[in-house]
This record gives C-alpha cells, structure tokens and sequence, in this order.
C-alpha cells in the first residue's frame, strides 16, 4: 500500500544497518541534498513498490504556494490523499491517482459516507477529504498531468455584497453542504475538567491520587491544554511558543488586570496571519512555574545525559529581550521572532548552555514535537473512558472550539448588558451591538480570515436561545408589538 512519510533533514547524517551492512550518505550527497529546497517535516508518499511519484510529491511541495501554509494542514491533505491511493488500489483494481474518474469517486463516497460504523466518516470529515483532492486534481489539471479532475462542478451566481457586480462561483457537488456545524465538537467545563485532571494529570475521578498513575508529565501536559483552552490558539500556535515570549508580569501597567495582551508571532499562525490575543494572568504564573520547575528538571536530566547539545542543525543564539534575540555572540542586532517557523524555533539554542529556547521540553530536554501532543490526547482519552466517561476522545483543536463557544457566551452577554444599560431604541443597532460585535471580537481572537468561519460558534452556545430571550424581553421589543423581532 501507499505509504506516508515526513522529511527528516536530521537523517541526511545518520548511518542506518540492514542485514548486517551499515549505510551511510556521503558528504558530497548530504551536501546536495540539502542544496534542493528539503523542508522539515514536508510530508512525502511512495508507492505499494516505494516508487517515488514526481508529480504528487511536487504538488506537496507546492501546497504552501496555494494557500496551505500550515503544515498540520499539508500533513491533513497528505493522509487524505494516501486514503484515497489506498481505496483506488485495494477496491478499485489498482487504478493509478492520475487515472481516477467520476465513478471512482461514487463509488468512494459509498465507502466514506454510506458503509456502516465505525467505518462511515463525518461529513466534516468527507467535506476536508473532498477538499484535498479537490486541490490536487485541479493543479493536476494545470499542469497538464491529467486532462480533467474526477469531479463534477456546477455555477453558481453571486452577487457581490460590496459593488454588487454579479460574479460566478464554482462549487465541487462532491462536498456536503452544511456539515461543519453539525460537526464541530467542543468541551463543556465539567468535561473538560475530568479531561485535565483524570486524564493528563492523572487523577481519580473523586480527585484523589491515583496510585497506579505512572504519567511523569502530568502537570507540563495539563498546563498546555490550559494554554488552548483559555486563548483559542491552534496547535501549531501554542506548541510553538519561546521562552522568552511569555509576557512579562513585572511590565504591567494595571496591578488589578486579569489578562494581558500577547501578539502572536505571524510565521507560527495559519496563513501567516499574526494576531493579538489575552492571556490570563493566572496562567502566566503557571507557565513561569512551570519553566522554572518542570523545564529546568527537563535540561539537568539533559545534562546528566549529555543530551543537551544534540539538536540537529542548531541555531546559537547570543542573548535574546523579550520576543527579539541575537542569532550569534558577534551579533550585536536584535531581530525579532515574529517571523521564525515552527521548525526554526525547534532549533534555537542558547550559544553558552546549549539549552533549546523553545517553552515546551520533552523529559530529556528536547523540544516537543508538535506530533507529540496528539499522542498524548488519545492517551488521555482513553483513561478517561476507562473510568467511565465513555464519550471522552478530545483533541487538541477541540479546546481552541471550547475556547470559541464560551467566549462567545460571554461576550454576547457582556455586549446584551451594554445594550441594555444604553437603553438603544434602535433594533438594527441593538442586534448590531449584540451579535455583530461579539462575533469581530471572536474572529480576531481565532485569528479567522472570513467572518463565515466564526459563524459556526453561535449554533453552539448551550443557553443562546436564553441569551435572546432575554435581550428581546428587557429591549422591550416584544413580536406581538408589531416591531421586528431579533
């Protein structure tokens, strides 16, 4: 079968033994290997034979040109696409990616979409797959590899909201309308809270110790879901933070504020996009204990070990301020973090020590792969469901939504009290205060490019119906008045 793999540059200078042999690559061949453009982390496919396909390893490579900048999402269209090379040889006679037809991709859908649990996928699911391919086919289109995609479009006509031309839109009638919401799954606190402590920290249900508990990163663990939970950020966003990145309490202006203002570096944020976000302060004190203890604990054993320095392709770094750094001892400009990559952060070290700068360290000190955390999740998970809590399987993404609907919650009613305390008499002001700027505020702490992509969290507040019920009833602007209701 098709396999997956990722770019590991740390490899290039590694000696592997088979049978008996041991082999290395030589200085000149690592040299030309690294001279080509390899990324960290790229993912790759082989074939059932491990021949390697140009074309679809080059359309890998140039996902990042097309608008998937994110490498959790590359390595989401990759696995979708191995799927579906999977599905075309085991069920399909073995039919090649390029030779793909509109009938494959029925009958491929019969088997996603209409087979019986726990083989049948969620439309969320499907609608992300279709969007791969969909991706895939039409690039292969372009560059002249197949002659057309295995898909059937239709047209749709728009009007433009802004200069009201009419414009066309082309839709895939592959993908399923409407799936998202039904589909997007987020945390209530009295689940979350087992989840954080019966699962990663390793409780008892009754929140005594568990004596069986053998889990020595509880505490690291339990603090990162915290960090997603209480700022929405993504895994990439959150896995990727710096030591010297955490806001800086002394600095604060207000002694009576509950959260500070954090920016998010752009190249760590999906499409580039950096964005302002708060952090609470309760939190900070956290991860500063948690770099002082369970982070210093992590580079002794280092040290012990001698692991300290065995970062592949490390990056010295002479002395670094708050979010700037000096890349050698000579240097004497600071630059800033904003635009250092996931993988670059990885490799950050301080020149003196040789200890890593990123926040987040494995037990022999090392930085944590971004990888890493969604083994831990399922782990959690499953302990979970051990006890009892039979519904329990949360990923890290399901905390930036939990994150979503209660500050949505929460903003709504803080902007109902506003509205109400201003007396509006206006009702297309009043729905503007109520819905229109709680949902701005959420798109810019989600770090959303489209407005539509916030939408999806008002389907989900637990009490939304309560929260209109009450804005309608104390607005005074009753259905049965005459006036427009909310």
């Amino acid at each position: 079968m098709p396999q997956l793999y990722f770019t590991d540059l740390s490899a290039l200078r590694r000696s592997v033994r088979a049978d008996g042999v041991t082999h290395e690559l030589s200085a000149d061949e690592i040299a030309a290997a690294e001279s080509i453009g390899l990324v960290e982390g790229m993912p790759f496919i082989l074939g059932t034979d491990g021949t390697y396909d140009h074309h679809l390893n080059r359309f890998l490579r140039s996902c990042p040109t097309m608008g998937v900048r994110s490498l959790n999402s590359l390595r989401a269209y990759a696995r979708d696409i191995v799927v579906w090379m999977r599905f075309l040889e085991e069920r399909r006679d073995g039919k090649s990616l390029w030779s793909a037809d509109r009938d494959d991709i029925a009958a491929f859908h019969e088997a996603r979409r209409l087979s019986e649990p726990p083989f049948r996928i969620s439309a969320a699911s499907w609608n992300r797959m279709v969007a791969a391919l969909d991706k895939l086919y039409r690039w292969a289109v372009d560059e002249k590899i197949v002659a057309a995609a295995p898909f059937t479009y239709r047209q749709l006509w728009s009007r433009a909201s802004t200069m009201g031309a009419v414009m066309t839109v082309v839709v895939n009638c592959a993908k399923e309308s409407g799936a998202r919401n039904g589909d997007m799954r987020f945390l209530d606190l009295p689940r979350y809270l087992v989840f954080r402590d019966v699962g990663l920290r390793g409780k008892l249900p009754d929140g005594c110790d568990d004596p069986t508990w053998r889990g020595r990163n509880g505490e690291r663990n339990a603090l990162f879901a915290e960090l997603l939970i209480t700022t929405g950020l993504r895994l990439q966003e959150a896995s990727s933070l710096l030591l010297n990145e955490l806001p800086e309490l002394e600095m604060r202006p207000d002694s009576t504020a509950r959260s500070l203002g954090f920016r998010l570096a752009a190249a760590t944020a999906k499409g580039s996009r950096g964005r302002d976000i708060r952090m609470p302060i309760r939190l900070i004190r956290q991860l500063q204990d948690y770099a002082r203890i369970e982070r210093e604990n992590a580079l002794a054993r280092a040290r012990r070990s001698n692991c300290i320095d065995r970062i592949d392709r490390s990056i010295s770094v002479g002395g670094y301020e708050h979010r700037a750094l000096r890349l050698t001892d000579a240097d004497r400009t600071l630059r800033s973090v904003d635009q250092l990559t996931p993988s670059e952060r990885a490799r950050l070290v301080e020149s003196t020590t040789g200890a890593p700068l990123a926040l987040w360290l494995t037990e022999d000190g090392r930085p944590m792969p971004i990888a890493s955390w969604e083994p831990v999740f399922i782990r959690a998970s499953e302990r979970c469901r051990r006890f009892g809590f039979g519904d329990m399987q949360v990923t890290p993404h399901m905390l930036r939504h939990s994150f979503a609907v209660h500050m949505l919650t929460l903003l709504l009613r803080e902007q109902i009290g506003w509205v109400i305390s201003e007396r509006s008499r206006h009702l297309g002001s009043a729905y503007r205060r109520v819905i229109g700027d709680p949902l701005l505020k959420l798109q810019r702490l989600m770090g959303h490019s489209r407005i539509e992509s916030t939408y999806i969290y008002l389907d989900h507040l637990a009490d939304s119906q309560e929260i209109v019920d009450a804005a309608v009833g104390k607005l005074g602007l009753d259905a049965a008045s005459g006036e427009p209701a909310l």
